[in-house]
């Protein structure tokens, strides 16, 4: 019993070293923009060999910012460069050994971009790169018109007599949308004046469809009251 106990924990400790350097495997740092290992968000830790250059990878929306910091021992001096996705140099950050390198970008546009890790001279050993992506802070705006409208409906009774009504209508159209919060003049392509004759528009075009059915039903009606009179 003891040795079956003893087997079963032997294979239990392999599974887990296999697991374990799989992971180590699959977390290797790219080569290549080719091979560039794509981050997530957090802190990241690794161990650059002398003369090696690392590669990663990050995917930005528009407009999203992005955070580096990269920190290594006192005697080392590494530093960091950030890739566009055409594979142009956007920032780099190259300061003397032991200060923590820092680059914050904002994307101008959606991508795969690229973080380049690399060594100054004869430096080797392990780093930590920690890595934040915040997105564009918005504002929901609520613009609401009402408008005051009258429609006249013409209805006959009688043979001779003719009811003119005249019905108050009014409507109110509320309009959400987002705007950002550095851009309050912005209304994400909308100017508040187009918002209210965009608004004006629906509460006219409602109004004309309402009316419509009543006034086609009073032209069906004329003809027989008129051939009544002729009798």
């Amino acid at each position: 019993m003891q040795r079956l106990l003893a087997q079963t924990l032997i294979l239990l400790l392999a599974l887990s070293s296999t697991q374990t350097v799989f992971a180590q495997v699959v977390r290797a740092p790219g080569t290549s923009y080719s091979t560039a290992l794509e981050l997530s968000p957090g802190e990241h830790s690794f161990y650059l060999e002398r003369g090696d250059t690392h590669y990663f990878s990050v995917r930005l929306d528009k407009d999203d910012t992005l955070f580096l910091l990269l920190r290594s021992a006192p005697n080392q001096d590494f530093d960091l460069a950030l890739i566009s996705p055409d594979r142009d140099v956007i920032e780099l950050s190259v300061r003397a050994a032991g200060f923590t390198e820092r680059i914050t970008y904002t994307a101008s546009s959606s991508g795969l971009y690229y973080i380049v890790v690399f060594p100054f001279g004869p430096s080797t050993g392990s780093y930590s790169l920690m890595l934040d992506v915040s997105k564009p802070k918005v504002n929901t705006v609520t613009t609401t018109v009402t408008s005051l409208s009258f429609v006249t409906i013409t209805q006959r009774e009688l043979r001779d007599v003719v009811i003119v009504l005249t019905r108050e209508n009014t409507r109110t159209v509320t309009i959400m949308t987002q705007q950002p919060v550095d851009r309050s003049y912005e209304l994400l392509g909308w100017s508040a004046i187009s918002v209210a004759i965009l608004a004006v528009a629906i509460i006219l075009r409602d109004g004309l469809v309402k009316a419509r059915p009543r006034e086609e039903k009073s032209r069906e009606q004329q003809p027989a009251e008129t051939s009544e009179k002729k009798d």
